[in-house]
């Protein structure tokens, strides 16, 4: 189901079309979402306008900046239409004013003009993959073969996929079930556009080639894998080259020869009889934990932060003073500016809690604290923090590991003594 585009529609008719995309794709239809394909397919005169506010402005506000714009033009392009009799512009209005329309005539010459570009790109001479046509009865089978049946009913999301990797594609053996959903979720989420698709075959090929052992260490200590195709080997590179990389190929996976994995441990201190676990929230002066919060800020840019309470969208952030590492979930790193800034493209699993999901670790530091909603701790920088694919399997956690608590001073209550005098 690819994504609308204005072209010539009006921006308030563009954006109607936007939600029922979003509805149709099955994803999480908030502001986020809606405000990110919104910006994407916009006409460049009306992206101008509307990123300059885009972090200013809720969704409805932005949408009408453009929108004004757009009928301001309209209004003095056909004021100031030039008088053929005599040759000036703007001293006399034209007589053949632009009937208005009523709504429903524009949504059907909306549907007319739709229907002639499909016929113009029919005539255009493009060939039309057969390759890729498929029945319902067909989709339905190879989705149930693939597992991705699991994840969705949406048949244009099994289309996706399918146009991606063909009928005869096969897991590999090897490839976890955080893997296999996170393929998909590459492909089908638009979060992941333009480069999902890239991301899905970079990771599959990554696999491959690690199931087969024909990789040469001795060559380098890394692999760069471009469009699902091994590109050369190379060394350990640094944080900026890194970044160079990102920028040159977005979607492109620099991957170690051996395939890296993060050891986490879980114990702590407070017994938890319907989960069977021991746990501590995070925890401020001892407050409960339905107040206690944690704050990430992209150090590039102070406005770029987002706070999460410890219990939120079924997800818990404990403390966990046997954990080596700090990971968040992927919906707090969807609310940051820009979910891929700052993140590495290659992602990988865990040992131990979340082993069978995949884990993506920060390209540069990030800020962390911790804090009540009110008080905050100072803030923390490291690079050690990570975040959970989306809809990770059999996770429902975000860790606060000791990297972030050995840098945070412990907070205790203030204990007032008192004296009976005789």
């Amino acid at each position: 189901l690819p994504s609308p585009k204005q072209i010539s529609i009006p921006v308030k008719e563009y954006f109607k079309m936007i939600k029922y995309y979003i509805t149709a794709l099955g994803v999480n239809n908030n502001e986020i979402y809606l405000k990110k394909q919104f910006l994407c397919e916009l006409l460049p005169e009306n992206q101008i306008e509307s990123r300059r506010y885009e972090l200013e402005l809720p969704l409805d506000e932005l949408v009408e900046k453009p929108s004004k714009i757009e009928n301001e033009l309209y209004r003095f392009r056909n004021v100031n239409m030039p008088n053929h009799s005599t040759g000036a512009i703007g001293v006399e209005m034209s007589t053949n004013r632009p009937e208005i329309k009523p709504d429903r005539e524009i949504k059907s010459d909306l549907k007319d003009e739709k229907q002639k570009n499909i016929a113009l790109e029919t005539k255009s001479g493009v060939d039309i993959d057969t390759s890729k046509l498929v029945t319902n009865n067909e989709l339905e089978k190879y989705a149930e073969r693939l597992g991705i049946k699991e994840y969705t009913e949406n048949k244009d999301l099994w289309k996706k996929f399918y146009d991606v990797f063909g009928p005869d594609f096969v897991w590999p053996s090897t490839a976890k079930a955080g893997e296999r959903r996170e393929v998909f979720d590459y492909i089908t989420y638009p979060q992941w556009e333009p480069t999902g698709e890239e991301r899905a075959r970079n990771t599959v090929e990554y696999r491959r080639l690690l199931e087969s052992k024909t990789l040469d260490a001795s060559k380098g200590s890394h692999i760069l894998i471009i469009n699902g195709k091994l590109v050369s080997y190379g060394n350990k590179i640094s944080q900026e080259d890194n970044e160079k990389l990102k920028k040159k190929y977005p979607g492109c996976f620099y991957a170690p020869v051996v395939e890296r994995t993060v050891l986490i441990r879980r114990f702590s201190a407070k017994e938890d009889q319907t989960r069977n676990e021991w746990q501590v929230c995070i925890v401020y002066n001892l407050i409960d934990d339905n107040k206690s919060h944690i704050c990430i800020r992209n150090e590039l840019n102070p406005e770029d932060e987002v706070k999460i309470a410890s219990t939120e969208q079924n997800y818990r952030m404990i403390i966990d003073t046997g954990s080596t590492v700090t990971i968040i979930p992927s919906f707090v790193r969807e609310q940051l500016c820009d979910p891929n800034d700052g993140w590495d493209n290659f992602s990988f699993c865990p040992e131990g809690y979340g082993g069978t999901a995949k884990i993506v670790q920060a390209s540069r530091e990030w800020l962390i604290c911790l804090g009540d909603g009110t008080n905050w701790s100072n803030w923390v920088r490291t690079r050690e923090v990570y975040s959970w694919q989306n809809n990770p399997p059999d996770v429902d956690c975000g860790l606060i590991g000791y990297d972030v608590l050995n840098n945070i001073p412990h907070y205790k209550p203030y204990i007032t003594y008192y004296r009976i005098w005789q």
